[in-house]
């Protein structure tokens, strides 16, 4: 077990074998700074498995313009600065032992990323990891993992961000084929959908690319029989505009199966809508409504490439496979 975890609060009881020692749960958490949404995960660890118990979520869009400008923008750190701040207390408040937190596609691909990272460290006194895209796939692909329902599995696993999106397939906890490549949903908003409502000649421009970017990766993934699992913001939203909650819920999104038809129609209907009325969709966090047709897409056209009908929804993520990792609970 990693040092990280050797603290794991070991206490006096009654079980014998273990010289009267018995391991109390201590509580994790794993905040993962997105381009669009900082999310939070707080998890118990028992020594032997992390069960989920709280996810939060914060939109404040750190990466907003970068693929533009390279550079955070000052009241984008400010935001996100604020943000993290907000939901390390929420993980404090319920008793998190750890907080640890890595930044994404928006902080990687700008210049003054530092800036950022300094910013948090001196206002909040947590530590922010930036890591590489091939990283943030392996840390995916084992959180998916750690679900007992896909072993034995041959899984092709797509995670659609705010500036980036992961391809990986493996099986048995190990990945065969890996991949992140420029596809995230505000990043592709703001290059193609302008319109309000989104039109015809946009959405076929943004799809025509989002086939070009996906065919020049797709080839050694061999995607033919796998289950797809799909992750993020974009995939969990529309698990929940598909039940229509007004809340989001770990129970009823977690191995939510859509159909790529599904995911087209709801594309469609959510893109003929204007934004204001897209905002007031059930489901559909207001502050995501602008991207969601491009995040929408990029699964759509994914799955068609990849002949895939059918796609499963997995809430064990970036952040799942963060906490296994610091856990040992990793092959």
């Amino acid at each position: 077990m990693p040092a990280a975890c050797a603290t794991c609060f070991l206490v006096s009881g009654p079980v014998g074998g273990y010289n009267n020692r018995v391991m109390e749960p201590v509580r994790l958490a794993a905040i993962d700074v997105g381009t669009n949404t900082i999310k939070l995960l707080v998890a118990a660890f028992d020594g032997r498995q992390l069960t989920a118990l709280h996810e939060d979520s914060r939109t404040t869009r750190l990466g907003e313009r970068v693929a533009e400008t390279q550079r955070l923008a000052p009241e984008a750190i400010e935001r996100t600065v604020a943000g993290v701040g907000a939901l390390a207390g929420r993980a404090r408040d319920m008793g998190a032992a750890h907080v640890l937190a890595v930044a994404t596609s928006g902080a990687r691909e700008s210049a003054n990323a530092g800036e950022f990272v300094a910013r948090v460290r001196e206002t909040l006194g947590i530590e922010v990891e930036i890591i590489t895209g091939e990283r943030e796939a392996e840390l995916i692909f084992a959180g998916v993992s750690t679900d007992p329902r896909w072993s034995g599995r041959r899984l092709l696993i797509m995670d659609v961000g705010g500036g980036s999106a992961e391809l990986i397939t493996g099986q048995q906890g190990r990945i065969e084929h890996r991949v992140s490549f420029p596809g995230g949903a505000v990043r592709l908003t703001e290059r193609f959908l302008r319109g309000d409502p989104v039109g015809d000649e946009e959405l076929t421009a943004l799809m025509n690319h989002q086939r070009e970017l996906i065919q020049s990766v797709l080839t050694p993934f061999a995607p033919g029989g796998r289950l797809m699992i799909g992750t993020g913001g974009t995939i969990t939203t529309a698990a929940a505009v598909d039940q229509a909650l007004t809340s989001f819920s770990i129970e009823k999104v977690d191995h939510y199966a859509l159909s790529a038809q599904r995911l087209w129609q709801m594309l469609e209907r959510l893109r003929r809508m204007p934004l204001a009325e897209r905002q007031r969709v059930p489901g559909l966090p207001p502050k995501r409504a602008d991207i969601i047709v491009a995040g929408l897409a990029m699964f759509v056209t994914a799955m068609r490439l990849a002949g895939i009908p059918e796609i499963t929804v997995s809430t064990r993520g970036l952040r799942f496979g963060l906490l296994a990792e610091m856990c040992g609970l990793l092959k």
